[in-house]
């Protein structure tokens, strides 16, 4: 039985009380806490509370996690889940009545989540709840891939009441998403539940148009948790036994496979052959926001333009890739007539400094050097206008445009292939410059 859960007033946001060398040490006991364990299995639920004229509407969604080291494990979303029994790994889309079955990956992890059928309200929703704090705890990931741990970004709050326990709290900033207050079991130092912090901003970006939210409130319970290896029953949650009536797709639930399909047809997208259109966008520099960029001033270039969200999980696969290419091309010759634009498309409303500086975070917490100037740039695009121009409707994107001003290729989602097939492109367009 879920209790109901508390709600976060818009108009009240307890005060933090920073105690950097405190919070940094709960973390390590909590993370050691999970280290510890061989088995994990929770049954947790998110619950979204609004209400409207007085009127109290509660929804419930399950996002739960089960984990067996050193291969096992099972993550549900809404409408969707994965499974892997160590052998094979079963991936079911519900409202499509789809399944696939693959070969199991040798280990779980949040950059395997992040290119899953999973991976977008994982990683994607804006009020996602932290599984993938939960996950990267259990696997021994550095906490960072999730949540910033420098002293001045952690904070412990006062203990509370939750659901009949007294627990201990821990905010965090989480990356890419809003932040989340923790609550921590003081005995077993495991997350048993956490809210979102909802400013009124947050409640802005979810409210739909035409309605207005008296109180809004995100959380999230883990629920029952169980540390002992699971019964070999049909309670298993490792269990990859396709459901039935629903039909198999093979490869098609791949985001891998799909992004090479996809990226095979590199040459067909109808932008390919049309001239790039004008921009201008602000780019970043090292304390946050810096000069501007137009299109005119990267005429005679060839430009790799690369469309990209710090929520969007295919791009944390792919954004590594970019920074591969940027280094190579970086001591290379040919790189005077190369030029990289790493064009972030996330929104920070009013504070687009503070947004710059957030950015400059995650690429510094994820080791991204997208930076490298005049070869390679970061942009904000935080209103969508740039991305609006080049006709970008997902992400990761990215365009390669000629020294002629024209697009000579596009690839959409993550591709595994896509730095060997845009240094080949690119190799081939820097030659025409140089062509006698």
């Amino acid at each position: 039985m879920i209790a109901t859960l508390t709600a976060v007033w818009l108009c009240v946001v307890p005060a933090v009380t920073p105690r950097d060398d405190d919070a940094l040490a709960l973390l390590q006991r909590v993370a050691e806490a999970y280290q510890g364990l061989d088995h994990y299995v929770d049954r947790g639920d998110r619950v979204v509370t609004v209400s409207i004229d007085g009127e109290r509407i509660e929804r419930f969604d399950p996002f739960r996690l089960a984990y067996s080291r050193p291969d096992r494990f099972a993550v549900q979303v809404p409408g969707s889940r994965i499974v892997s029994d160590g052998e094979q790994m079963l991936t079911v889309v519900t409202p499509a009545g789809h399944y696939e079955l693959s070969a199991a990956p040798e280990r779980a992890s949040i950059e395997l989540l992040a290119v899953s059928a999973v991976g977008s309200a994982v990683l994607g929703d804006p009020i996602g709840p932290p599984l993938p704090v939960v996950l990267g705890l259990l696997t021994g990931e550095e906490p960072g891939r999730a949540i910033p741990t420098d002293p001045d970004q952690l904070a412990i709050e006062e203990d509370r009441e939750w659901q009949g326990t007294t627990v201990r709290v821990l905010r965090v900033p989480m990356l890419g998403r809003t932040d989340w207050r923790l609550f921590i079991n003081p005995e077993t130092f495991l997350i048993v539940g956490g809210e979102a912090i909802m400013d009124p901003e947050s409640v802005t970006e979810l409210t739909p148009p035409g309605l207005t939210f008296d109180e809004v409130s995100v959380s999230w319970s883990a629920g029952e948790i169980t540390t002992t290896a699971p019964a070999d029953d049909d309670t298993n949650p490792f269990i990859t036994e396709p459901p039935p009536g629903m039909a198999m797709l093979g490869p098609l639930l791949d985001p891998e496979a799909r992004a090479r399909e996809e990226a095979a047809r590199l040459a067909a997208d109808p932008r390919v052959g049309t001239p790039a259109p004008q921009f201008t966008v602000p780019l970043l520099n090292d304390e946050g926001m810096g000069e501007e960029i137009r299109a005119v001033d990267l005429e005679g270039k060839v430009v790799l333009i690369d469309f990209w969200a710090t929520w969007c999980g295919p791009c944390l696969k792919e954004l590594p890739e970019v920074a591969a290419l940027i280094d190579a091309y970086a001591e290379a010759d040919r790189a005077d007539d190369l030029r990289v634009l790493c064009v972030s498309i996330d929104e920070g409303g009013d504070d687009a400094q503070g947004l710059a500086k957030e950015l400059l975070t995650f690429l510094d917490r994820n080791d991204l050097k997208l930076r490298r100037p005049p070869l390679a740039e970061v942009a904000l695009d935080s209103e969508g206008k740039m991305a609006r121009a080049f006709g970008v409707q997902a992400i990761p994107s990215a365009l390669l445009i000629g020294s002629d001003g024209t697009i000579r290729a596009v690839i959409t989602g993550f591709d595994p292939e896509f730095r060997r097939k845009m240094s080949s492109q690119i190799d081939q367009l820097i030659q025409e410059i140089n062509a006698p």
